[in-house]
């Protein structure tokens, strides 16, 4: 077949990047000058307001993030909720995606058919983060690879004065390993039903006095989708991120990491599809086929590469002062050719089918430069943050259709489509999106740590635009400029325990535009959330409370017409208000024992009285674990996890609504000597259940039952 091929964009640092370099640049040489040369090889560098503490941490429990204020901060003094998944549950989830563990995070569900586009609180979060900087992957198979991090940070609500234009209804921030100065490393190798097969090596360590290393590389192949073991599905999947670290001298630090990914797999749609007549109530193929079931065809695949270099300067000039700049840019290129169903016709039976090639060629560029300030104004304590950032969006998009394959019988399916015939260009387009901003953020303490008070603002100037490269037209020019501002308030009648309150607005610049060049308006909103967080016997029996209302405008969403949404038109909703309470639970009562409990129910209203896809009514889980302390078996942990999740509706009609479910997840490991064997289960009961819906004609169902047998050994 000829297939038009359009390569990549030329991706060009936007002028717009410079004056916060040229800001950096003019601040830096002094401070680096000022430093005295290391004469200990064995100092830690002081940087620890860029720096995660867990030191603290007690099992699943995790006493600081970065998450709120991009800096190290006591989870108890953050006016706002925060859920951490920390090294340890990580490890003993196995986790193939990140889902994997954040389904134990109340309020938290899975939103698409693709990687780690989760939705918090009700809404949508496409765009994730890693170490605080927007990392785009647009349409990965299997979202980001949970081994290279350290921790999950889940930021609930608006996040707007830290995180700008990208954080509307909350953040998932992606904590990154990174270089030590005593070496240490893991290599793994884990077998598994469905073909499961994975390697993983991380290893860190010193290079001289100055420089310190990291290398983490996961190599994986298995025969499922999603976790779904359909007809013809395969994937793989390579990572390399190489990281290097340089302390020149004592309160200054270098940092270069870069990742390097490749994955391929079948492009799997979906294998349930409402019947005619459509309507409120109709029937469905639920159940009604087998398991394994597709309606694609054997060619069908998706392909994705990454290639993204994060860099970062942090100096200490004093014990009061920590600066920071920090640059990351990413290319994802995403190619798929897939076939996806189109309506069933009247008998019931033949699946009308849909053909394309489809390519998104993304490059995102930022660049902040960040200054955090500790002072003491008469009885009050400050620290003060502020962020000048750039951030750079670029996108080109094709689509190249074919003649509609022959319809399948979806109860005598025969997969013959292996040459798309007549591919033609049927939309081509660029757009490409800037956002400069300044913000800053004053927390306060008064009366030691009993009264504290957060303010901050926010200033966005954004532009962007689209062009059709297929018809030469040019889209308006999208732009301007807005103010946001964040309050909160913390009394901490004692050091274990708080009551918060939170005021938090956001405003997105959405880029990007629909196939005809139409852009898109800007998202705004506003959360008011009040809750309770203990901290108590040093962390092990730590609770986060709330109950909030966010209201979020101009909301992104598919296209309620299932053929136009298949075409990739999205439409705006005038407003979507969500109230909703909230807990997080993690208890380490006794040694040895740890339990997690979470919950979270919404009532979620649209202009349209619907409600949105894949927005579950309610959510709870349960993950609990025993380490056998003494005797015999000292070193062997047994656990067990299960999670709750309400009906959902499965389409933005919401005529088809997806049944509540259960699941229940298990997990044995045993440490002897350099030596980790693991084994888990999820899905313990091997339970058939939808999981996310499309549209009307498109549902997948959750992931099997599924199998790893892991050996680990610790350098």
């Amino acid at each position: 077949m000829n297939t038009p091929s359009f390569p990549p964009q030329k991706h060009i640092l936007g002028r717009g990047s410079y004056w916060t370099l040229t800001l950096a640049l003019i601040i830096l040489p002094d401070l680096l000058t000022a430093q005295s040369t290391i004469t200990n090889d064995d100092e830690v560098v002081q940087l620890s307001e860029f720096t995660v503490v867990t030191d603290k941490d007690i099992g699943y429990a995790t006493t600081n993030a970065l998450g709120v204020t991009r800096t190290n901060t006591p989870l108890i003094d953050t006016p706002q909720s925060v859920a951490i998944i920390n090294q340890e549950f990580l490890r003993d989830a196995m986790a193939g995606e990140l889902y994997d563990t954040l389904k134990y995070i109340s309020g938290v569900a899975i939103e698409s058919n693709v990687g780690d586009s989760v939705m918090i609180r009700g809404y949508v979060v496409r765009s994730q983060y890693t170490d605080g900087f927007a990392d785009n992957q647009n349409q990965s198979q299997a979202g980001a690879e949970p081994f290279i991090f350290e921790r999950l940070e889940v930021l609930k609500g608006p996040s707007a004065i830290v995180y700008g234009s990208h954080a509307t209804g909350g953040v998932l921030n992606r904590v990154r390993k990174s270089p030590q100065w005593k070496p240490g490393g893991e290599v793994a190798i884990t077998f598994g039903n469905h073909s499961q097969q994975k390697a993983e090596f991380d290893y860190t360590g010193p290079l001289g006095r100055h420089f310190a290393y990291r290398i983490i590389g996961v190599a994986r192949e298995e025969d499922l989708n999603n976790g779904v073991e359909t007809r013809f599905s395969w994937f793989k999947r390579w990572n390399v991120d190489p990281m290097i670290a340089w302390r020149p001298w004592r309160n200054l630090q270098v940092k270069i990491t870069g990742e390097f990914l490749n994955e391929r797999g079948f492009k799997h749609w979906s294998d349930n599809a409402e019947l005619q007549p459509f309507g409120r109530g109709g029937s469905t193929t639920f159940g009604l086929l087998p398991r394994d079931f597709t309606f694609t065809d054997p060619w069908a695949y998706s392909e994705n590469d990454k290639r993204a270099v994060f860099a970062s300067i942090e100096a200490q000039p004093s014990a009061e002062w920590s600066l920071r700049l920090a640059g990351y840019i990413n290319y994802w290129d995403h190619d798929v050719y897939d076939i996806f169903a189109a309506g069933i016709q009247a008998n019931n039976r033949l699946m009308n089918r849909s053909s394309r090639f489809a390519t998104n060629y993304d490059s995102d560029k930022t660049v902040a430069f960040e200054s955090v300030y500790n002072f003491v104004i008469g009885p009050t304590a400050h620290k003060f943050l502020f962020i000048a950032q750039h951030f750079e969006l670029n996108n080109e998009s094709s689509v190249v259709s074919h003649n509609a394959p022959p319809p399948l019988d979806i109860l005598s399916p025969v997969y013959n489509y292996t040459t798309p015939i007549n591919p033609r260009l049927t939309s081509k387009t660029n757009s490409r999106g800037e956002n400069q901003s300044l913000s800053f953020h004053d927390h306060i303490r008064l009366a030691g740590e009993k009264f504290q008070l957060v303010a901050g603002a926010r200033f966005d100037k954004y532009n962007s635009h689209a062009k059709s490269l297929l018809t030469g037209i040019k889209g308006a020019v999208n732009g301007g400029d807005n103010w946001t501002y964040k309050g909160g308030a913390v009394w901490k009648p004692r050091k274990d325990w708080s009551l918060f309150f939170n005021y938090s607005e956001t405003f997105t610049a959405n880029f990007g535009a629909n196939p005809d060049g139409s852009t898109f308006k800007p998202s705004t909103g506003v959360v008011n959330e009040i809750g309770f967080k203990t901290a108590f016997r040093e962390g092990r029996i730590s609770a986060t409370v709330s109950l909030f209302d966010l209201r979020l405008k101009q909301i992104i969403g598919l296209h309620p017409d299932p053929d136009m949404a298949t075409a990739g038109y999205r439409v705006q909703l005038d407003q979507q208000i969500t109230k909703g309470a909230e807990a997080d639970v993690i208890l380490n009562l006794v040694p040895g024992w740890d339990l997690m409990l979470s919950g979270a129910t919404m009532d979620i209203s649209l202009p349209t009285k619907l409600l949105p896809r894949n927005a579950p009514e309610y959510t709870g889980a349960l993950w609990t674990r025993y380490k056998i302390q003494s005797g015999a078996l000292k070193g062997l942990v047994l656990g067990l996890g299960a999670n709750r999740k309400g009906k959902v509706p499965g389409e933005v009609g919401n005529e088809i609504m997806f049944p509540a479910v259960t699941t229940m997840d298990a997990f044995a490991q045993y440490v002897w000597r350099r030596y980790r064997i693991s084994l888990n289960v999820s899905n313990l009961t091997d339970k058939w259940y939808l999981a996310r819906g499309i549209n009307r004609n498109l549902f997948l169902t959750g992931p099997e039952r599924l199998i790893k047998f892991r050996v680990a050994y610790l350098f």
